[in-house]
């Protein structure tokens, strides 16, 4: 699907790709998602470009990421898509850039894009070149990943509590906090994907454009590269948290796992010595005095019972139960 932003009277509008035969006048992005042949072959023969296909968009050398061909500017960055539906995936967009338009071409549904498109419905008449268009979706992405690790903080901070609170709900629930962190880790080492692509796709348009001298462009610019730097670093501090608490719980579900195992050791030595009373009355040798007396049978009970007192008794004085 092709979906065409174009300036009308100073305004960018929204236009949807009826048919095949001809670009918008004014054209300023073209938004291709999940195009067919005929859409990439159509964008190509209209713009004298060539689309990268969905396969050579999945390559991470630079060379196949960032690339300059006759003046048009191809660049690849990565986007965590499905956050929402708690199935996180990486998704890659391509920027083209060429004479002051913006081609993008994707394959996923993502929440930036939408985000801006809404934006630009209340502010059409802020966005006049590819270039700012540009500079708007990154600032997108971009603030899209803050409120992604803004959750995660928030979840990390809940899971904290819940690990090292004295009391629990239900056994069990600290098995499941840890599959929580493993995917809370899952989804900040792609966020650290899309953050560090990010980085790479600021360098490499500010070594081929240059610093923009004056207007919105270079504040934004500035801002993105600052906005990077900064969340890269929080990333890495929520994987260090992470670290820290997936070693927490690991030591919690030790220590509960010593604590059955404490029962089950004291359980053993208290029913010891009642065990070897209870042997030693059954063995089937004839001279053994006891088994004539009137009162064996409670004296060998009662032996059991106090055999079993002394022990729980020195426990409880050693402070081990």
């Amino acid at each position: 699907m092709i979906t065409y932003y174009a300036l009308e009277h100073g305004l960018l509008r929204q236009r949807q790709a009826e048919r095949l035969d001809v670009l918008p006048a004014d054209l300023l992005w073209a938004d291709l998602l999940s195009p067919s042949a005929e859409e990439e072959a159509f964008i190509e023969r209209q713009m004298g470009l060539n689309i990268p296909t969905r396969e050579e968009l999945a390559e991470i050398e630079d060379t196949s990421r960032f690339y300059d061909e006759d003046g048009v500017l191809f660049m690849t960055t990565t986007v965590v898509a499905g956050v929402d539906e708690r199935q996180p995936r990486t998704a890659q967009v391509t920027f083209v850039l060429t004479n002051g338009c913006l081609i993008t071409v994707r394959y996923a549904e993502l929440s930036p894009f939408r985000q801006f498109q809404l934006k630009l419905a209340r502010q059409p008449g802020v966005y006049t070149s590819g270039a700012l268009i540009l500079m708007a979706l990154l600032d997108a992405i971009v603030d899209r990943v803050a409120d992604v690790l803004e959750a995660v903080q928030l979840q990390l901070n809940g899971l904290s509590q819940r690990i090292f609170e004295e009391e629990r709900e239900r056994r069990g629930e600290l098995q499941h906090i840890l599959r929580e962190l493993g995917q809370h880790r899952s989804l900040l080492t792609q966020l650290g994907e899309s953050l560090f692509s990010g980085t790479r796709l600021m360098a490499y348009y500010r070594l081929h454009v240059g610093d923009p001298k004056r207007g919105p462009a270079r504040s934004w610019l500035k801002a993105l590269e600052r906005d990077l730097r900064s969340l890269g670093e929080h990333q890495a501090k929520l994987l260090g948290d992470i670290a820290f608490l997936l070693d927490a719980t690991l030591g919690m579900i030790s220590i509960e796992q010593n604590g059955i195992i404490k029962v089950f050791s004291i359980a053993a030595v208290l029913f010891l010595p009642p065990t070897l009373v209870g042997t030693v009355y059954g063995m089937n040798f004839q001279h053994m005095p006891e088994l004539h007396w009137s009162f064996g049978y409670p004296l060998a009970l009662g032996m059991m019972v106090v055999s079993a007192i002394l022990p729980y008794a020195w426990f409880k004085f050693r402070g081990w139960l």
